[in-house]
């Protein structure tokens, strides 16, 4: 396996630590509202949000779930989490392929903007589902053929249900997969014990990331819905 690609996510939040502005954009995901209303739909109310990052999402979230825990790869970025939450969010610094929590802690998962960056998507899952209550749900997003990263990066495999990427600008290098073959991934999360239960589409627009995307750049994915 080669080095794991959470790695680089430490070293642009510790270059951005000193930095007026965060790393990722202030404003939350523009489908975080159709989440929160599913989870609230099945009286999901302790939840987990894997690589949270700064808080980007997490700062709408604990406005409207009872018990959030948030944790990331990166103390940096959950030192701004805490902030942007005022402390309301229960944080832990941790590798996602090993979560430090009880098999079956939490009504949901979620994992926003962040599967994509990690080419251990499958092991990450298994994580996900481990620390998910049966009946639970794990939600994430990941780009799709029209999301920008895919004529900005170099392909370096398509195994059919998933394809890697490496965009390589701003001296950075940084990690991207997308979903292939629909089908195919679908039959891959059920392989998981993963039923689908929704999947919707995102179109949207970012604004620059200091350190490695300066420009405003499009993004296609879908989010997908899964009972464990």
């Amino acid at each position: 396996m080669t080095e794991y690609t959470g790695k680089q996510w430490t070293e642009l939040y510790h270059k951005n630590a000193n930095e007026e502005e965060p790393l990722m954009p202030s404003e939350p995901l523009p489908f975080v509202d159709e989440i929160t209303a599913y989870l609230n739909e099945y009286d999901h109310e302790t939840i987990l949000e894997a690589a949270a990052g700064e808080g980007r999402n997490s700062q709408r979230f604990v406005t409207s779930i009872p018990d959030l825990h948030a944790c990331d790869i990166s103390k940096e970025a959950l030192e701004v989490c805490t902030e942007r939450t005022e402390g309301e969010v229960t944080t832990r610094e941790t590798d996602l392929r090993n979560l430090p929590y009880d098999d079956g802690q939490f009504d949901a998962t979620i994992m926003l903007d962040a599967l994509t960056h990690l080419r251990e998507v499958e092991l990450v899952l298994r994580e996900l589902i481990r620390v998910t209550t049966e009946g639970g749900h794990v939600i994430f997003n990941m780009p799709v053929e029209g999301d920008d990263a895919e004529s900005t990066s170099e392909l370096l495999a398509d195994w059919g249900a998933l394809k890697e990427y490496e965009y390589r600008k701003e001296g950075h290098e940084v990690t991207y997969m997308f979903i292939g073959e629909q089908d195919r991934f679908t039959t891959l999360l059920s392989s998981f014990g993963l039923q689908i239960a929704q999947v919707t589409t995102w179109e949207w627009r970012d604004p620059p990331h200091p350190q490695y995307r300066l420009e405003e750049h499009d993004h296609k994915n879908i989010v997908v819905y899964a009972r464990v």
